[in-house]
């Protein structure tokens, strides 16, 4: 049987000039404070980029151009759920394309609207943001779509 010591590392000494690790920049998770370090970022509301480029996330899962997995964390788990079991509209490709406007009744929620792009018709989509434990989720999704020609041909024009 060998009798073997082990010896303390020693630490390594600090160079001057020497490039620091890229990872070692950020803080451990030791560093941390125990709880409720994220709901300061979660304070403030998502932009207006982030909010269009979720929106455009969602209408993606509905034109079938992304799987809506993807978006799992994004929306509520009712919004889901309906999301997975609606029909495609496969072929069309949507885009928000208008202004977004952002209402907010109350500081734990965002409402959201604008309009879309789909082929040659333009249409109104209108989305409820609120937040949560997790962040800031989708919880109703709405795109508004025209009536349909025969419908509107029997009333009379408003303007």
């Amino acid at each position: 049987m060998t009798n073997h010591s082990l010896r303390p590392l020693a630490a390594v000494p600090e160079v001057k000039g020497r490039r620091t690790h890229r990872r070692s920049r950020w803080p451990s998770p030791y560093d941390l404070p125990p709880a409720g370090h994220r709901l300061s970022r979660l304070a403030d509301p998502p932009t207006g980029q982030r909010l269009s480029q979720r929106l455009n996330a969602i209408l993606e899962v509905l034109a079938g151009r992304r799987s809506a997995g993807q978006i799992r964390p994004l929306v509520d788990e009712a919004l889901f759920s309906r999301l997975s079991s609606q029909g495609l509209m496969p072929g069309i490709r949507h885009h928000v394309a208008g202004e977004l406007r952002v209402c907010r009744p109350t500081e734990t929620v965002l409402e959201t609207s604008t309009i879309i792009h789909s082929g040659p018709r333009v249409l109104a989509l209108a989305a409820r943001f609120e937040r949560t434990r997790t962040g800031w989720v989708c919880t109703r999704f709405h795109v508004l779509a025209p009536r349909a020609e025969i419908a509107q041909a029997g009333r009379p024009s408003v303007a």
